[in-house]
Order: structure tokens, then C-alpha cells, then sequence
């Protein structure tokens, strides 16, 4: 093996957390993985273009050479794989085969396992190898393991215990002052993940169109065009997903349910902000192989490219189900998407200064850590006496979601990223000896009490969490944007914020609360004057930003 294999650096996985094995894979098990190549260096957080780039010449400077690419495809087709999709400017190559030769190209220690909360699934441990001759090109190689590295942000609606009414697009709008505007000739993206249950099973969240319409009807709004896109999962329709919940167990059930839910929310809360907007709704499996997939379909694929991409989704930096070469492969596409002045909205978490994780430090979710995104927090509305109403940090107790309808905005300081030189602020980590990382959220919006009227199969289904407060800065970003002069649009937005008096002029501070989650860690970050790191630079005032990014 030595001579024939060299270890593929940071593809270390230990198993799944409680996974018990099932038996081994069958060898003639059908295997799609995704190899991801070495590139040229890409620009840094420090070192973005300021006007955007458009894919074509990405490829040409910064795509792999096609010597390489083909040296690569030559290769794995000597191990009988079969080549599906190459993306040169995206640094992959997609491949599929029978599990033994997936085993024999790339070594894996895989298996069928049984994880709580996924079912049956491919899994693998310990690290993986590639062929010598590709020791210099290989980045990566996911799609092996299926487990889930996407964890949904939304709140349980079953959960509403205040009595103000849940907020319609008219209310958003006239709360966070959007500039006039429908989304025209804008294209949103949307991000959404599914379960993968193994053996060529998949269960998609649904996509449910009456939904959509039903919901701009009642606001009184057009409805606009959603195209469907399929990066290894198609989303069930309504029928199916009526009949998959008569069918499946309890868990199952909610996992659905859960699922649906969040991409409903996501478009119909883009859908009556910008419903003129072309929406594009991504659609893949959630282990590091369907992030890889979605982010290359965005920035590589032959759609149009967006203005804004919303992801509701990520884990902890320290969580186990990730690989550090995973992060580093979506890092990069969140590179290359940032190079195309797409601002890429990902929410900060839902379970406060913890993420979910047990001991005393606290924490910050990936992607939302990330220098190439925009880091969206959450917020909350509280009645005062005499009839008044205040924003504050989403906290409802315990501070994260292991009780119903608790969650708090997940914010602080990262100990994966460093902090860009343009996040020119003063926040510093709770944790002993961190790096001065990258803080977040940068912005904030509505995410608990009293909630986004939304719809679910046909039923009022009022829905929230950092989720929510996401897609709606996707929106915003694109109203923003088509009021921009010709020369200020398309831009990556994130670090334009931190630029002269953009954060302070653009946005309402948030001054008041905290995203302590207990018991584990017990502290958290607080709200403060100005810039920190529960609610970013605080909630938009939408005509505002506009004025202070049109002059900058």
C-alpha cells in the first residue's frame, strides 16, 4: 500500500457518535464520491476583488490546469470508476462505481451503521489514501459517509407562547425599512439539505408550490418563479410527502416534518420580500460530500448567478462529524463564491454560546465562522409596559433547543478562522488562549417571539430561528442590490460593513441580551453599544444600508 497509496491529509473521521455496525458494505453497492483538486492560491479574506468575477475567467485563473484534470480522471478510470461531472473552476471531479472499487482507489474503513436519529447508514473511520500518482492533486474525497453535518436552524412553531401575532412580509418590511423594491431581475439562492438513509435511499425534505402560492395570495403579492435544482436530491412533492408521513415511524415523522418546514420557510420568507425575484432553491444530501456538490452547482453550474445564497444550516466548528479537509474544501468555494460577489447568508446557530457541544468553552458554528460569508444572528420582540415593543438577543431558557421552543442566537469568537484584517472591531474570546478569530454574527433580524406567518401544507404554521432571520437578509441584499449604482452592484457585502460609517449609519442596535447556554458552557457573549458579538452591528435599517453602501 505504501507504494502504491499516500494518506490524504485532514481526512481523519472518527465514527459517528453511539454508531453500531451493521454489517460491511456490499462490494457491488453503487458509490458516488466527489474528489476535490488542488489549485491555484486563491485571494484571501484580505484580498477580495472589489468588482466581481465572472465564472469563466475564475476557471481560466484559478481552476485546475486541465493536464492535471485529466491526469486525475485517467486514474480513476484505471480503477474502474466512471467519471459523472468535472468542474475545472470549481476543483472537482465527480465519480461513481461499485463500493470495491471505491475501496480500492481510496482505502476507506467502511460500513453500514446504525446512527440515532439517521437510520442505516455508509459511515467510515479513520483516514483515507490516494493513488501516488495523485498525491499532488487531491484535495478531498467526500461523498464516502453519509452521515448528516447539516443541522436545520429553525424554531418548533408548536412552541409559541407569547400573544403578539407572527410577522407577515409587510410587517418585516415596515420593521426593518426596506427600500422599495420586488426582487426584480435578482437571482436568490437557497440552500437545502436531506437525509441520505443508505442503500440508495434518500428522504428529501418536500417542496410544496400551493404553499408558495397560497402565501403570496393572502399578502396580496405575486408569486414568483422557483426553479428547482437537484444536486443528488429531488425534494418530494406534496402527494409524497402527504403519504411518506402516514407511512413513516414517529421520528422519521418529525425529521420530515422538521426538514419541510425549513425549506418552506426559506422561500416563502424570500418569496414575500422580493416576489418578483428568480428564486433557485439548491437541493442536496447532507453529509461534506452534498456541501461540497451544492456549493459547486452555485459558483460553477449554468444557472444564473445569484446575488445572494442563503444557508440555514451548519454545526459546531468543534464537532466531531467534520473533517477538517471538508471545511477547508467548503472554505474555498465560499472563496470563489465571495470572488463573484455573491453574499452568501449563513445563519449563526440556535443554540447560543454552547452549539450544542458539552464543557466549558464556548463555540461558534461553521460555515457560519467563515470570513467569505455573511454570519446572521437572531433577535426577539418583547412587549414593555404601556404597550411599546423592544428588540433584544433571541435567549429564551435554557439557552439552546434541548427543551421545546427554547433556543438563543448562536454568536462569539471563532477558533478555526482568524480574524480578517477588514473586522476591525474589539471583541475578544471567552475561551482561554483562543486565536483572535472571526466574530459573529456580523448582522441580526427576527428569529424568535413572536415569529414569521408562514404556511405548512396548507395550515398556518408560524416558524423562526436564525432560520428565518437568514433568508431574510438574502432578500434584503437583493433589493439592496438592484438599487445600487451599476458600479456598486454584484459586490460581496460582508466586509463592505465594517468600511467608514457603514455598520453604525445601516443598521438599529441591538443593545440588550446575551447567548448564554446552560448548563454547558454557562456563559456567553453580551449585547453592548455598538458592534458585538450576539447581534453583530444589530438589525437592519434597510434605506439606511443603502444610502451608506451606495457611498462606499
Amino acid at each position: 500500500m505504501a507504494n502504491t497509496h499516500v494518506e490524504l491529509a485532514g481526512s481523519r473521521r472518527p465514527l459517528p457518535h453511539n454508531a453500531i455496525k451493521v454489517r460491511d458494505i456490499d462490494p457491488h453497492a453503487p458509490v458516488q464520491v466527489t474528489v476535490t483538486l488542488k489549485g491555484p492560491k486563491l485571494p484571501s479574506a484580505d484580498e477580495m476583488p472589489e468588482k466581481a468575477i465572472s465564472r469563466e475567467d475564475i476557471a481560466r485563473d484559478w481552476g485546475v490546469p486541465s493536464d492535471k484534470v485529466q491526469e486525475v480522471e485517467r486514474v480513476l478510470r484505471s480503477y474502474g470508476l466512471q467519471i459523472v461531472d468535472v468542474k475545472q473552476g470549481g476543483r472537482s471531479v465527480r465519480v461513481r462505481g461499485p463500493a470495491a472499487a471505491i475501496i480500492a482507489a481510496f482505502k476507506p474503513d467502511l460500513g453500514i451503521y446504525q446512527v440515532p436519529g439517521q437510520g442505516q447508514i455508509r459511515a467510515r473511520h479513520g483516514t483515507l489514501m490516494v493513488p501516488s500518482e495523485l498525491a499532488d492533486i487531491v484535495e478531498g474525497v467526500f461523498g464516502l459517509d453519509q452521515r448528516r453535518v447539516a443541522k436545520r436552524h429553525s424554531q418548533a412553531a408548536a412552541a409559541r407562547t407569547h400573544t403578539m401575532a407572527p410577522l407577515a412580509p409587510a410587517d418585516l418590511i415596515e420593521r426593518y425599512r426596506f427600500p422599495a423594491g420586488d426582487g426584480e431581475g435578482s437571482t436568490i439562492a437557497i440552500a437545502e439539505f436531506g437525509q441520505d438513509l443508505g442503500n440508495g435511499q434518500v428522504m428529501p425534505p418536500a417542496y410544496i408550490p400551493s404553499d408558495v402560492s397560497s402565501f403570496c395570495e393572502s399578502h396580496g403579492l405575486p408569486v414568483p418563479n422557483v426553479r428547482i435544482e437537484s444536486v443528488g436530491l429531488s425534494p418530494l412533492n406534496q402527494q409524497q410527502f402527504e403519504s411518506e408521513i402516514q407511512q413513516l415511524d414517529r421520528d422519521l415523522q418529525n425529521l420530515l416534518i422538521a426538514q419541510t418546514a425549513e425549506t418552506m420557510m426559506d422561500v416563502q420568507i424570500v418569496a414575500g420580500l422580493c416576489p418578483k425575484a428568480d428564486i433557485a432553491v439548491y437541493f442536496a444530501t447532507w453529509g461534506e460530500g452534498g456541501w461540497v456538490n451544492l456549493l459547486d452547482e452555485v459558483t460553477s453550474g449554468s444557472g444564473p448567478v445569484p446575488v445572494a445564497l442563503s444557508i440555514s444550516y451548519g454545526l459546531a466548528e468543534e464537532a466531531a462529524d467534520w473533517s477538517s479537509g471538508a471545511m477547508d474544501s467548503i472554505n474555498q468555494r465560499l472563496q470563489i463564491a465571495a470572488m463573484q460577489g455573491i453574499t452568501v447568508c449563513v445563519s449563526s446557530g440556535d443554540d447560543g454560546s454552547g452549539c450544542d457541544q458539552t464543557g466549558n468553552r464556548c463555540h461558534v458554528e461553521f460555515p457560519s465562522s467563515s470570513p467569505f460569508v455573511l454570519s446572521v444572528g437572531g433577535t426577539m420582540l418583547t412587549s414593555q409596559a404601556g404597550g411599546s415593543v423592544d428588540e433584544v438577543v433571541w435567549w429564551v431558557a435554557p439557552g439552546d433547543r434541548s427543551r421545546r421552543g427554547a433556543g438563543a442566537t448562536g454568536g462569539g469568537v471563532s477558533t478555526l478562522n482568524q480574524r480578517p484584517a477588514w473586522q476591525t472591531v474589539q471583541v475578544q474570546s471567552k475561551n482561554p488562549h483562543s486565536i483572535d478569530g472571526r466574530v459573529v454574527p456580523d448582522v441580526a433580524a427576527l428569529a424568535g417571539a413572536p415569529l414569521y406567518d408562514l404556511l405548512l401544507d396548507g395550515n398556518s404554521f408560524p416558524d423562526g430561528g436564525t432560520s428565518a432571520s437568514t433568508p431574510l437578509w438574502a432578500a434584503l441584499i437583493a433589493r439592496i442590490n438592484a438599487a445600487l449604482p451599476a458600479d456598486k452592484k454584484q459586490r460581496f457585502l460582508t466586509p463592505l460593513l465594517y468600511k467608514a460609517n457603514v455598520g453604525k449609519d445601516g443598521f438599529t442596535d441591538i443593545e440588550s441580551g446575551q447567548n448564554a447556554s446552560h448548563p454547558s458552557p454557562g456563559i456567553g457573549y453580551s449585547a453592548i453599544k455598538g458592534f458585538d458579538a450576539v447581534s453583530g452591528w444589530g438589525v437592519p435599517n434597510g434605506q439606511a444600508l443603502l444610502n451608506a453602501l451606495s457611498a462606499v
